[in-house]
């Protein structure tokens, strides 16, 4: 299976990777030298981290091994949204911008934003992984 970035576009309300990439620059200008800030976004990190690593086999993984997998990967996922939600609130509590926050999304106003969290997480995982080099 072959899968493409245009692919990806073409799904229902998706955050590009311009996007992705504005909203990171947000928040990494919001954290600016606040070590608590960072430590918070370290959160997310590590949850886009053990998020992508269910999301990228997913489709590679047989049905039932899926099956068994899928609360493992929800759990994960909500953490990817969990660490969203307590970077926006942290940096809210400092008079930092947190529209970024509303740009990708809440659950509660529509369920596409769920993805687009999830989507998010894992862009800040890839982020991180080529920085690693």
């Amino acid at each position: 299976m072959i899968t493409s970035y245009s692919e990806y576009l073409e799904k229902p309300s998706v955050l590009t990777f311009e996007d992705m990439t504005r909203i990171h620059e947000a928040i990494i200008a919001g954290i600016g030298e606040d070590e608590e800030a960072e430590a918070v976004y370290d959160k997310l990190v590590r949850a886009g981290t053990n998020y992508i690593d269910t999301r990228a086999g997913w489709k590679l993984m047989p049905k039932p091994v899926r099956k068994e997998r899928n609360d493992e990967r929800t759990a994960r996922h909500n953490a990817v949204i969990i660490a969203l939600d307590e970077l926006a609130d942290c940096l809210e509590a400092k008079g930092k911008d947190i529209a970024w926050r509303k740009e990708i999304g809440f659950e509660a106003e529509d369920k596409v934003n769920r993805k687009r969290c999830g989507d998010f997480g894992c862009y800040i995982a890839f982020i991180n992984s080529i920085n690693a080099r």
